[in-house]
């Protein structure tokens, strides 16, 4: 204890919590919880209350961070489900714990300490990245049914937002240094991240990513001194465009090939009738889906293939029948017994899978992606199923969403209402959903505003923004970070979710704290 006692100062203690909160973000959820109870740890061994007290009073900025989580507070006065509002309450703590200890401690961070955290942040992405390829590759007896499940650590779209502001910074520490092995390392880096965002298929990730280089590429473009230099860099971000254009328009025609002309039957060649449904035009490769089709000899021959009933889901969710007949019909096989027999095992383990078309082993996973975004906008035109398909379910969400915010415009259904009030307009609502699908918005901002009305919304439009304009001159890393966050809760509840809050808790924190410091 004598040789450790003159290192356990506040600024030591402070410390290890926020290498501790960059650590475990990406790796460990159970150490951030702890890193967090060290840091507040280091603030009361600083002391200096007094000083700390009249911050809180005064700190308008303080007071604007902590009124998101107040609003909660303040919502558990018309709220019935406190059981659910305390564990809201428990996993937005942070959005208050982290303003806070970064306003009121005097300690200031060095640039060399912020680098070592940001490093390690980023080095624990990394970490995190290869253990997913692990389990992607099946060198773990992790189960993977969709891509997107070799996020171990967190939900594909957390951890992809973690990377998108990795590889920001990553850009940012590019050209501070002129160390050759640095130059390797970072590029290494950088190029590996996109790709794994790639391998994820996180389309989420992959868009904003997009936007957010497109943004600085453009501001960093009129810095360049020499013409050459321009014309290059617009030269290079001309190719990436094109290239990213060119893989929808491929999907666009690829799902637009005419339908490939088709004698609706009558009987299978064993006697047995063909269902027909001549209105339902949705086609699979220029094959109609719902033509032709023998649901008695498929669920007889499929028997004779797979241990999987006909009758049950596919590992993606769906019904497997479904997926059956879209994947024959990609092949331009019979529905019936003559084209089961045509199913090799690779066939069949793909439609176990819930792969629905044989064309998505072919290629990439962000075409793949992109084929099954375009699939769902042409079904729900349609008004199709939404059960299974990440689009059609959002939308099947926000429509929900809206219903209930209907009905309590002004302050909402409450802190602990939200998951019953989404029950309750599920069934009124009747929806095609299938129960273990019908979850919340998706959208933070409608999440909000279900929870405490168009009067909450606009705390929490204040409450993101107020910062932003008493910033004047705003740092890459700050500008970075709140684009990614602020692009992530059109598509995804960001704060409704312990990794999310942290996420954007931290960060949102760190960032502001260094705007303060004027050095």
């Amino acid at each position: 204890m004598d040789l450790i006692k003159p290192y356990i100062t506040f600024r030591n203690v402070f410390l290890l919590g926020l290498l501790l909160e960059v650590f475990g973000l990406p790796l460990f959820r159970g150490v951030i919880s702890i890193g967090q109870f060290v840091m507040l740890g280091g603030w009361i061994l600083e002391l200096d209350f007094k000083r700390k007290w009249q911050v809180m009073k005064t700190s308008k900025l303080l007071w604007v961070l902590s009124s998101f989580f107040i609003l909660h507070l303040i919502g558990l006065l018309w709220t019935s489900d406190f059981e659910y509002a305390a564990n809201d309450i428990k996993i937005k703590l942070p959005l208050l714990l982290f303003p806070l200890l970064f306003i009121t401690t005097k300690h200031k961070l060095s640039l060399k300490e912020l680098n070592t955290l940001l490093w390690v942040f980023t080095l624990s992405v990394f970490a995190a990245s290869i253990a997913c390829t692990m389990v992607w590759l099946g060198y773990t007896k992790h189960k993977v049914i969709d891509i997107r499940d070799i996020s171990i650590f967190h939900s594909h779209i957390r951890f992809a937002l973690m990377i998108d502001l990795t590889v920001c910074f990553l850009l940012y520490d590019f050209f501070k240094t002129g160390n050759l092995f640095l130059y390797v390392l970072k590029i290494t880096l950088i190029t590996w991240l996109i790709v794994f965002l790639g391998i994820m298929q996180s389309f989420t990730g992959i868009v904003i990513l997009s936007i957010v280089l497109a943004l600085y590429s453009l501001q960093f473009l009129k810095k360049l001194p020499k013409p050459y230099l321009k014309i290059s860099a617009f030269a290079i971000m001309g190719i990436v465009a094109s290239f990213a254009i060119y893989l929808v328009i491929k999907e666009i025609k690829e799902q637009s090939i005419p339908v490939k002309p088709l004698v609706r039957l009558e009987n299978t060649i064993n006697g047995n009738p063909y269902f027909n449904d001549s209105t339902n035009l949705e086609t699979e490769n220029g094959n109609l889906i719902w033509a032709n089709v023998s649901y008695y000899e498929l669920k007889k021959e499929w028997a004779k293939k797979s241990n999987l009933n006909y009758d049950e889901k596919d590992l993606k969710g769906n019904k497997i029948y479904f997926t059956i007949i879209r994947y024959m019909s990609s092949k331009g096989l019979s529905k019936d017994s003559i084209g089961v027999s045509k199913l090799t095992k690779k066939d069949v383990s793909l439609i176990e899978s819930g792969t629905a078309n044989y064309l998505f082993t072919n290629r990439s996973g962000i075409e793949s992606r992109i084929h099954e975004i375009l699939y769902e906008f042409n079904a729900f035109e349609k008004g199709k199923n939404p059960t299974g398909h990440s689009l059609l379910m959002r939308l099947e969400f926000w429509r929900i969403g809206w219903e209930i915010i209907k009905r309590k415009p002004i302050f909402g259904v409450g802190t602990g209402d939200v998951k019953n009030a989404y029950i309750n307009q599920y069934i009124q609502s009747k929806t095609k959903l299938s129960i273990e699908w019908q979850k919340r918005s998706h959208n933070q901002f409608m999440a909000i505003t279900i929870a405490f009305g168009f009067i909450g919304l606009i705390v929490f439009i204040v409450y993101l923004f107020y910062p932003v304009i008493k910033i004047k001159k705003k740092h890459y890393l700050f500008t970075a970070f709140f684009i990614i966050s602020l692009l992530s809760m059109i598509n995804e509840d960001t704060l409704e979710t312990q990794s999310g809050v942290t996420f954007f808790g931290f960060f949102h924190s760190l960032f502001l704290f260094l705007e303060l410091d004027e050095k």
